[in-house]
């Protein structure tokens, strides 16, 4: 047990330590400043002499704000921004707080394991090729000739065209080169030889393009006679007309004329030139050889063709205003 002895001091006299000489109450033992024990033998011993004035401690800097917290350099503990003193081991608290830094956050690295796919095996498929019968070659050839017979009737009902073609064949024109096809006895079917010849090309319905060929552009159709003109689908772009007559009933081809567009005559609506060298041609008041003769036109003579034509009296006639002309008179012969 510690006994304490009196030192002839009082117990609010303050005691320095001896080591930092930090002024404790005289009831401490330890000093509240560096933790080192009191000698009380010293003072007892010391109390005649002139107590020695320890040197004041250098200045400290100034507090930091209240009401932070701030460590100790030595130990480590946190006091509050007003003390001096670290309360646990006495230490001054004259340098700079120290400020705890929160460790840095580093994310976790991720590691994705790597899939692998399985591999798929596709069996492969074999069909089976199915086992055709084998049959006699007697009975392919007899379902060949059942398969004929079946098929001929039903394209005679369902192509009624081509069976009258096969029933008639002399009732229709059709052309080698197209697929336009003309009656018989009609005046397009007795002039279409006539401009063949006269040309040396070949009728067609529709001409391909670059291919020479004739086409129908028109007709005129009077009494007893007509002219039916036709395309020729060359770079030359001419016209044909092809003059036709109907004697006992069927259409007989009188001649036929080619020309450029606009300079084919003669036709309605258009100027003739009178053809007869050295002689003139009768104008009369109808159109028979026993009409009245109004005039007599020389050669190269212009008439304007104002009707026609019509046949009479072996001869195509065209009218003129002032009368009717001979269609051999307006031809080249």
């Amino acid at each position: 047990m510690l006994k304490l002895r009196s030192t002839g001091r009082a117990f609010g006299t303050p005691v320095r330590c001896p080591a930092c000489h930090y002024p404790n109450l005289g009831i401490n033992i330890w000093c509240e400043r560096c933790r080192t024990p009191l000698d009380w033998q010293r003072g007892a011993g010391d109390a005649a002499a002139p107590e020695a004035v320890a040197p004041e401690p250098p200045a400290a800097p100034p507090a930091p704000e209240a009401g932070l917290r701030v460590f100790c350099q030595n130990c480590g503990a946190a006091n509050s921004s007003g003390g001096r003193y670290c309360f646990r081991c006495g230490a001054s608290m004259t340098q700079e707080p120290a400020v705890r830094r929160a460790p840095a956050l580093r994310p976790p690295q991720l590691t994705i394991p790597m899939l692998r796919m399985p591999k798929l095996t596709i069996p492969a498929l074999t069909l089976a090729r199915p086992a055709v019968p084998r049959l006699p070659r007697t009975a392919w050839i007899v379902a060949a000739i059942v398969a004929v017979l079946l098929i001929a009737p039903l394209a005679y009902v369902l192509f009624p065209a081509g069976r009258a073609t096969a029933v008639r064949p002399g009732a229709s024109r059709a052309s080698a080169t197209g697929t336009a096809t003309v009656p018989v006895n009609s005046p397009e079917a007795a002039a279409i030889p006539g401009v063949e010849a006269k040309t040396g090309l070949r009728f067609s319905g529709t001409c391909k393009p670059n291919v020479a060929c004739l086409s129908l552009a028109s007709q005129m159709v009077g009494q007893e006679a007509a002219a039916v003109i036709f395309s020729t689908a060359n770079p030359g772009g001419r016209q044909c007309a092809g003059y036709v007559y109907r004697r006992a009933g069927a259409w007989h081809l009188l001649n036929a004329v080619c020309a450029l567009p606009g300079e084919l005559s003669p036709l309605v609506g258009r100027d003739a030139i009178v053809h007869v060298p050295g002689n003139c041609a009768n104008l009369r008041a109808g159109a028979t050889v026993n009409g009245r003769v109004v005039a007599c036109l020389y050669d190269g003579s212009t008439v304007h063709i104002a009707g026609g034509p019509a046949y009479a009296d072996g001869r195509i006639w065209w009218r003129d205003p002032r009368g009717w002309i001979a269609h051999d008179f307006l031809v080249v012969a």
